[in-house]
């Protein structure tokens, strides 16, 4: 009997909480014990309610909640991984509280290439629902974290949707840094940490997860800041974690490379008259932009809205 803990960080989204949390009930579980430790960053007892609820009808595991009151997503994700660690669960699998499961057995999905591999770490994609028909552009602007056909080993993942075994966050804990408070990008380089420590990350298109993107989220200057945040946050994680004398040529090398996308996909957008497209190149003039930026410390505090329900 494998003992796996599903760790959720929310902030504001009752509605989103519930849906994850009730779409585990539908996973396929064969041999494995399951809790799930829920890291509240809101404190206001909307979250506890959906919590309260679902115990009180029967909920079939078990199920904790935890007032984290130092806002911020990394001050979240650490207060779910040291819950973790004060229990027996063998692996810790992060998803988002605006996230749910694509298959039923996505759980298993995870264990099967941590099995067939050997892997300390294993990641898969969070694919998007347009909120509305009117931005179904915004599947084209907004790839999913990999968008890949095979399983492979990887040097970067994300915690939408990140299974971790239990030795990695002891060895390197706490896992996140509270430097990416409200920026993101703590998971990416957390992500150089394990790399660098010697762990095996894999990438599987098998166990998917989705997600609603917002309306709220379709303008040209959210995809821009987010570009902008993806680059200044690269560029920081690799400078508090890489060698110095190739940090200055990867930053150049990526600026140049993400100005010519950029380029390249306005020009697509165009021909096309897709506004995909020009979101998508706003996207990458952003990065190229947030790759220097990054240099001066000039952060976007991304997570200091919240969208969705």
């Amino acid at each position: 009997m494998k003992k796996i803990s599903v760790g959720i960080i929310t902030y504001m989204r009752p509605i989103g909480l519930e849906k994850i949390l009730s779409s585990l009930k539908l996973q396929s579980l064969e041999n494995i014990e399951l809790s799930v430790i829920v890291a509240d960053n809101d404190a206001t007892g909307e979250n506890q309610k959906v919590i309260d609820k679902l115990i009180n009808k029967g909920y079939p595991f078990k199920l904790e909640l935890f007032v984290e009151r130092t806002r911020g997503i990394v001050a979240a994700r650490n207060r779910v991984v040291s819950e973790f660690l004060k229990k027996d669960a063998e692996s810790l699998i992060f998803v988002d509280d605006d996230e749910w499961p694509v298959q039923n057995n996505w759980i298993e999905k995870l264990l099967e290439v941590e099995r067939d591999y050997n892997a300390d770490i294993v990641y898969s994609d969070v694919n998007i629902i347009p909120e509305t028909d009117e931005i179904n552009w915004v599947k084209l602007a907004y790839r999913s974290n990999s968008n890949g056909e095979n399983i492979r080993p990887t040097k970067s993942f994300f915690t939408g949707n990140l299974f971790v075994k239990r030795h990695v966050y002891e060895t390197l804990n706490p896992p996140f840094d509270e430097r990416f408070a409200m920026t993101g990008s703590s998971d990416l380089h957390f992500s150089i940490k394990a790399i660098n420590a010697g762990f095996k990350a894999y990438y599987t298109p098998e166990a998917a997860v989705e997600e609603i993107f917002p309306a709220t989220r379709a303008t040209l200057k959210w995809f821009f800041l987010r570009g902008y945040r993806v680059g200044e946050g690269s560029t920081r994680a690799n400078i508090y974690e890489g060698k110095t004398s190739s940090i200055f040529f990867n930053i150049v090398y990526k600026f140049f490379g993400r100005i010519a996308r950029a380029i390249q996909m306005f020009i697509q957008s165009l021909f096309t008259f897709n506004k995909g497209y020009l979101a998508k190149g706003c996207t990458y003039m952003g990065a190229a932009v947030g790759t220097i930026a990054g240099l001066f410390g000039l952060k976007y505090d991304e997570y200091s809205k919240i969208h969705g329900k």
